[in-house]
């Protein structure tokens, strides 16, 4: 009898600063493409944190099942990122898209460059606050055990403003 693969809930961050409408949608699409099953919370308007002398970014999260392991998942989003020509000027400069894999069910991974959870998905309202449109605010950040919600009280000080734009 074959071994069947477990399939597991996969969140990825999707964000962009340079034609950020055109970005995000080209990058929902691709990813509609490979994940028919996927569904975008809602897109928001936020601040550069870490270059902030850059103009603001548009950012949202997706969610979907996949049985696929992280590093293929990863590998995936790397292909689109290169195939919308993101290639910042500088390291956390302006970007055509980013897209990060989140979780990847409670697993916690740290292989090779791979860090899942997101290593500063628990410091970032642009992250923390569409993921909760997601998945329930009382369930818990993997690694560090406190809810979604109580993550986003510690970051609430930080611009995020919902747009009306869809995915």
């Amino acid at each position: 009898m074959p071994c069947i693969p477990p399939v597991f809930s996969i969140f990825i961050a999707l964000g962009s600063n340079i034609n950020p409408e055109d970005g995000m949608q080209a990058a929902a699409i691709m990813l509609r493409n490979k994940y028919p099953d996927i569904r975008f919370s809602s897109v928001y308007k936020t601040k550069a944190l870490d270059a902030e002398d850059q103009p603001d970014f548009l950012n949202a999260v997706a969610a979907f099942k996949s049985a696929e392991s992280a590093a293929t998942i990863l590998n995936g989003l790397m292909e689109i990122e290169r195939a919308l020509k993101k290639n910042p000027p500088f390291p956390k400069g302006p970007r055509t898209i980013d897209l990060d894999l989140l979780l990847r069910g409670d697993e916690l991974i740290s292989v090779a460059g791979l860090e899942v959870p997101h290593p500063r998905m628990h410091e970032r309202r642009f992250v923390l606050e569409p993921l909760m449109e997601l998945l329930s605010p009382a369930a818990k950040h993997p690694a560090t055990g406190k809810t979604w919600e109580e993550l986003l009280v510690g970051v609430s000080g930080q611009y995020a403003q919902k747009t009306g734009m869809q995915l």
